[in-house]
């Protein structure tokens, strides 16, 4: 698989005490100083990942530093996620694509291995499954059958590419819907760089609920096909320095309420004041530096 780039060699380090014992990793404290207190956790993801990924620490203190002012930052950061997740809608034209491309490759002489998916990139085919019996203890081995009979030609090409491409693994008919694999099976929280250091998991997936992610501390969001696949080749992500909404619940739920209706309730709300394109990102009440830019 996959092992993430070393991290700049003029980035400041620092060491941390972990359960796991001690963990080297970019201490963006350091870099930011005092404006680290006054950026939301989605930043600070960002910031720390572009960091690796360019080694801009002008560019990026600059930045933040005039959107804790108020104007514009004029800046985008470059983000390099860990990994990719696909399901077979988006996969299959994608590779596809690759297909293509390393053909094209080897007509010219050239080894078709070179175009192999740099992050790791995991298949989820039970995206569009159907259910043709329910009810019935062999519901799932029939539904599973008929699955692979009705679409054995693309389970058969995704096969191949698993295969072909060691950093791609396809999850089979019949495991699960991608966003459950990916917080039950995939997500690592932590990921340790070729030099030792570690960082946070970072991902993007082909779905609009790949943001699930999001609830263990994996930053993610959900891209187009032909973004996965610029970023599944090696090349960093462009990222307008993004709006980021902050949410603070207190009191507590009345007798009768659920937590579906919480959800709904604050869903509709963000929806009001138009969230689309912008992080949200729930506060804590405790160690809350307000912004100045903001309400």
């Amino acid at each position: 698989g996959h092992t993430p780039a070393a991290v700049r060699p003029d980035i400041q380090m620092t060491t941390v005490a972990s359960p796991a014992g001690e963990m080297k990793c970019l201490d963006l404290g350091k870099i930011l100083g005092d404006r680290i207190g006054r950026l939301p956790h989605v930043l600070r993801l960002l910031a720390e990942n572009h960091l690796r990924e360019t080694g801009d620490v002008a560019g990026l203190t600059g930045a933040v530093s005039r959107w804790i002012e108020g104007s514009d930052p004029a800046f985008e950061f470059a983000f390099r996620p860990n990994r990719i997740l696909m399901h077979d809608t988006t996969c299959t034209p994608a590779l596809a694509d690759v297909a293509a491309m390393r053909d094209v490759l080897r007509e010219a002489g050239h080894d078709p291995e070179i175009l192999t998916p740099y992050l790791p990139v995991e298949v989820s085919v039970d995206h569009s499954v159907a259910v043709d019996i329910f009810g019935s203890g062999s519901a799932l081995a029939v539904n599973t059958a008929n699955e692979i009979a009705r679409n054995a030609e693309r389970y058969a090409f995704m096969k191949w590419a698993a295969g072909a491409m060691k950093t791609l693994n396809v999850n089979p008919p019949g495991t699960g819907i991608m966003h459950t694999i990916n917080l039950e099976q995939l997500a690592t929280l932590a990921v340790q760089g070729q030099d030792g250091s570690w960082h946070a998991d970072m991902m993007i997936g082909t779905d609009s609920h790949t943001p699930m992610i999001n609830g263990i501390g994996v930053l993610a969001w959900g891209v187009g096909g032909l973004e996965a696949e610029t970023a599944m080749f090696g090349q960093a992500l462009s990222l307008a320095f993004p709006e980021v909404v902050g949410v603070r619940l207190t009191g507590k739920l009345r007798p009768g309420t659920t937590a579906t209706d919480l959800a709904l309730e604050v869903t509709h709300q963000l929806r009001k004041i138009g969230v689309t394109g912008s992080f949200v990102e729930f506060l804590s009440l405790i160690h809350i530096s307000e912004p100045t830019r903001r309400t």
